[in-house]
């Protein structure tokens, strides 16, 4: 972290990362066989949730004026309104998955330490969540601390439609 980050950008950075710990909880147990298997359900397994969370910390990147480069296939299987799929060879293998989230993450996180306070209360006129957030640093704080958790919430829940016990 620069000396120089804004208040923003550390408000949001820290609990970005923290995300790479709490995701990890709820995935080092899970055998790799299950890895993007929905159980039988309409659940979205775990090779979804980290691809599509990632996927989305990359558009907030992206927002916020960041140059990153979005896979058109990862948009085929990310985007909103894709449907998480029981197609295991579709998706990349646990460890491939985690990494890039990881990876993904601490990216984000740096480029939002980079930003001063101006590009955080930027109007979010011209995006999706103009109607929603007002500025770009709501955007940011939705997209990276409102939207990851929800969905790193599902794998909770598919943990225990797996099977599996609470995450430790």
């Amino acid at each position: 972290m620069t000396s120089t980050a804004s208040s923003t950008a550390i408000a949001l950075a820290a609990p970005t990362r923290f995300l790479i710990s709490f995701a990890d909880m709820l995935v080092n147990d899970i055998d790799e066989s299950k890895w993007a298997d929905r159980c039988g359900t309409t659940i979205n397994h775990p090779a979804f949730v980290l691809g599509h969370t990632a996927y989305y910390a990359g558009v907030c990147m992206q927002m916020l004026g960041g140059d990153i480069e979005l896979t058109e296939k990862d948009g085929s299987l990310y985007k909103h309104g894709n449907e998480c799929a029981d197609e295991a060879s579709w998706y990349p293998n646990k460890a491939d998955s985690i990494a890039a989230f990881n990876d993904r993450i601490n990216t984000v996180a740096d480029f939002l330490e980079s930003l001063d306070e101006s590009a955080f209360n930027a109007s979010s006129e011209d995006t999706f969540f103009a109607d929603r957030f007002p500025t770009m640093g709501g955007v940011a704080a939705f997209m990276m601390i409102g939207h990851i958790p929800f969905h790193l919430g599902q794998i909770s829940a598919w943990r225990r439609v797996a099977g599996m016990g609470s995450a430790s």
